[in-house]
């Protein structure tokens, strides 16, 4: 706006100091630079959203990968529960006992181990649920 002014009243035929006249030569030099200055901010405005994006979708594909992994985790607790929740039964300790339909023999002690640990670990369900 000063350099504007300056050429203004240059136009006027109005006197202007050394440093004014220098400052008015540039006129255009200086317009051009201010509108690569704004092209420019432009550029990093469009990088600075597209970071930005990219970094969402990062984070949104982590959660993603942690969720996938807790649900792996719950299943395999899960599955493992159910396994222990089978030595309970009585015709699954005698399939164990006796290494019969398709179980390994287990001696008694380790039977009873298996079903202490099954009651420790496992909860009861309420089958109304």
């Amino acid at each position: 706006l000063k350099l504007e002014d300056y050429k203004d009243r240059l136009k006027k035929g109005e006197a202007l100091n050394q440093d004014q006249l220098e400052a008015v030569e540039k006129y255009d030099e200086v317009v051009h630079n201010l509108e690569f200055a704004k092209e420019l901010q432009k550029t990093f405005s469009g990088l600075s959203q597209d970071l930005l994006k990219a970094q969402k979708k990062a984070q949104r594909r982590e959660s993603l990968l942690k969720l996938e992994a807790e649900k792996k985790k719950l299943r395999t607790i899960l599955q493992v529960q159910y396994v222990l929740q089978n030595f309970t039964q009585e015709h699954v300790q005698k399939d164990f006992k006796g290494g019969v339909n398709g179980a390994i023999y287990l001696p008694s002690k380790e039977l009873d181990y298996l079903i202490r640990f099954a009651k420790l670990t496992c909860p009861e369900r309420n089958e109304n649920l």
